[in-house]
């Protein structure tokens, strides 16, 4: 059988998983500042907050682990939800920027700290890194043995694809601050 080679996929696998296991880890250290971003969404009735937001950080958790495990046990099951979150997470940001609510917290790792405010730019960032997700979850895997190289390889895309997301991330912060500002 062919594939695509598997190094990118274990890249994905550790990255996404790594993301949505430090996403889970950070709402729930600071469950009520998560449960107010949530509220601020206005998507999910009053009363079923503090369950949706439960869910959300026990699913989170879980997929993370579950991407991660993955580089172990073969299984890319864990990036279709993790596909999936980032399209629902995509799709609550761009209706509240068609509401005209771009002043909330994007509700994204470290939540509260950098007010990154909604934008474009983080529904394209979710729906590409849901393409990835997908992409891993779907595509067939061509498996073969890794060797140093790959190990060296692989870490060093993980590293640079980490920073790249991270500076994208204080980048669009600091834009949409700007934004928010000037309007």
């Amino acid at each position: 059988m062919t594939g695509i080679d598997i190094l990118p996929v274990l890249v994905a696998d550790v990255l996404l998983g790594g993301l949505f296991l430090l996403g889970g880890l950070a709402k729930a250290k600071d469950f009520a500042g998560f449960t107010g971003t949530l509220a601020a969404y206005m998507l999910v009735p009053e009363t079923l907050l503090v369950p949706a937001a439960a869910a959300i950080v026990a699913v989170e958790l879980a997929a993370g682990a579950a991407a991660i495990a993955a580089v172990a046990i073969g299984s890319q099951a864990a990036m279709g939800a993790i596909a999936a979150l980032l399209l629902v997470y995509a799709a609550a940001m761009a209706v509240n920027i068609v509401r005209g609510r771009t002043h909330i917290d994007c509700g994204c790792l470290g939540f509260g700290t950098s007010r990154a405010s909604l934008g474009w730019e983080l529904v394209a960032r979710n729906m590409l890194l849901a393409a990835v997700a997908l992409a891993a979850a779907a595509l067939p895997v061509a498996p073969r043995a890794l060797g140093a190289i790959d190990a060296i390889s692989g870490i060093g895309a993980i590293v640079a694809f980490a920073l790249l997301y991270f500076g994208f991330g204080q980048f669009t912060a600091v834009r949409l601050q700007e934004k928010a500002v000037l309007k």
